[in-house]
Order: C-alpha cells, then structure tokens, then sequence
C-alpha cells in the first residue's frame, strides 16, 4: 500500500472512529472521489458550489444530536446533486451530554442548522429514519447496528 493511500485510510479513522470507518468500508464508500465529511464538532464549512461537486457527504454528527433533523436532511437533498451518496448514524438513546459546542468560522447555512443538542426530537429508529430519508428524495441502500450506532448509506433519487 503506498504511503498517500496509508495516510488517507488512517485519517478517515481518526476523523470518523473505526467502527464508522469499518462501516464504509464494508458498503465500499471509504476511498471514493468526491467525499466531503461534515466534522461532529465543528462548523460545516462547505458551500452550494462544494456540495454540488459531491459524492458522497457524510455526516459524523449523529442524527438524533441535530435538532431541526427534517430541515438539516431536506437542504441538504437540494444541494446535492442526483445519485450522490448520504451516509450518517443514529442512536436509540438520547444523548444527556450537554457540554458540546458548535465551533464555525461563518454563518454557513449547515452551522446553523447543525445544533447540539436534540431538544424537541423524538427517538429515532430505523423505520422513522428511513421515512425521514424518503420524504427528503433519499432512497435507503444499507443500515446497520454496530456497537450501539445505527449507520445507514442512501443514495439521492434521480429526478
């Protein structure tokens, strides 16, 4: 393996953890071109020209930890274009830990809708997340339960 291809299988491990990374890896999205990764900690810095060039976008910010959830996946659905890949994770369980910041460096639309906490939103499931996707123009491809996180790979409709 060379070094380049090292280097970017061990960031993806450091940025997204190992049982995310295991996850892509298995659905066979982990190297692809076009990959933007949306950090669980900090502002989303990406605009309408990056979003359009996409992929496949991955959120690390769980979706149970976004507050306005349906309007977080929906502008993202009209950003990005057909057949780009969505791939996240969810838990059960909500989330008591308070103590997370949102850190950005502008008034880009996806810090402002990327909240931390999830106040107001139910618990999702696997059945709740798959219509939510649906409603958005995002057709399901793949969920799976790994170590307590639900992860799921969807795929923009063609219109």
């Amino acid at each position: 393996m060379k070094s380049a291809a090292v280097f970017r299988v061990l960031s993806m491990i450091v940025l997204c953890g190992f049982s995310f990374f295991r996850y892509m890896r298995r659905a066979g999205i982990s190297g692809e071109p076009g990959l933007i990764i949306l950090s669980s900690n900090k502002g989303a810095n990406y605009g309408r020209i990056d979003l359009s060039r996409a992929r496949t976008l991955i959120s690390l910010r769980r979706l149970d930890l976004i507050k306005h959830l349906e309007m977080f996946v929906s502008s993202l659905v009209m950003l990005l274009p057909p057949q780009t890949c969505f791939v996240g994770c969810f838990a059960h369980q909500r989330n008591t830990s308070w103590g997370e910041e949102i850190h950005g460096t502008g008034p880009h639309f996806l810090a402002r809708l990327l909240h931390h906490h999830a106040a107001g939103n139910s618990e999702l499931i696997r059945e709740r997340v798959s219509a939510l996707l649906g409603r958005c123009g995002m057709v399901v491809i793949d969920m799976k339960e790994m170590n307590g996180l639900t992860y799921f790979h969807s795929r923009k409709r063609s219109n």
